[in-house]
């Protein structure tokens, strides 16, 4: 990178990106083992909504497509607050579960979210909404009611690290992109000069979309370069 930055090229910071994401809390890392999907979000820099992906609950924190795919808000260099990571948990929605708890009755509020959440998670979700594992439908408080709806719909994820270069899939940051010919990936800073891949500040979802990325722009930061010898 310092090579391209010497060269004239506007290199924006670099940091690892598609990583596991590390907690303190106890509470959830008591959870490693537990998966599901999971909505995460983090407005303003994400979509208010991304479908739902595979969530892994580990010893250190959280990992799987989820938490791989939004690391990046977190482990991004930045001058002020990162914004919070918000989960929704499972497939239900707000007005789903607003539903389930208005029923009443003597069935358990932990009852009815174990048909939907693994039951370490559901207990976990009413320990941090502070509503007691016994409390039934008919005994729900509004304030308890407000609370469990947050947990369960618009968590914040308490985050207080990432795993790093050392398990992440791809590297942000790196070469501005408006400094680059999209076509044939020359430099427009230094003609004759073709960038491709991870120097460039881009990536995607997990998935297969890094390959591609990488496999793309080579190809074509390749073809460019011939063009140029041959002309």
């Amino acid at each position: 990178m310092r090579l391209v930055e010497s060269l004239g090229h506007t290199v924006h910071p670099t940091y690892p990106a598609l990583t596991p994401l590390t907690t303190s809390v106890a509470r959830w890392t008591n959870l490693s083992g537990v998966s599901l999907d999971a909505q995460l979000t983090a407005p303003p820099e994400t979509p208010r909504y991304s479908p739902p992906q595979g969530l892994l609950f580990t010893h250190r924190g959280f990992s799987g497509p989820a938490a791989l795919n939004i690391s990046h808000v977190f482990s991004r260099p930045r001058a002020g607050p990162r914004p919070a990571i918000l989960a929704r948990w499972g497939a239900l929605e707000r007005g789903d579960w607003e539903r389930a708890f208005n029923v009443g009755g003597r069935t358990q509020v932990a009852t009815v979210m174990r048909r939907e959440l693994p039951e370490r998670l559901a207990l976990a979700l009413l320990e941090e909404a502070g509503v007691p594992a016994d409390r039934s439908l008919a005994q729900l408080r509004r304030d308890e009611r407000a609370s469990l709806l947050t947990a369960l719909t618009a968590m914040p994820l308490p985050v207080t690290g990432d795993e790093g270069y050392h398990k992440a899939e791809v590297t942000g940051g790196g070469v501005a992109l408006s400094e680059i010919d999209p076509v044939t990936m020359e430099s427009r800073r230094t003609p004759g000069l073709f960038l491709c891949g991870e120097v460039l500040d881009a990536f995607g979802p997990i998935g297969g979309f890094n390959f591609h990325w990488a496999w793309a722009t080579g190809r074509a930061a390749g073809l460019g370069a011939r063009r140029r010898l041959t002309s």
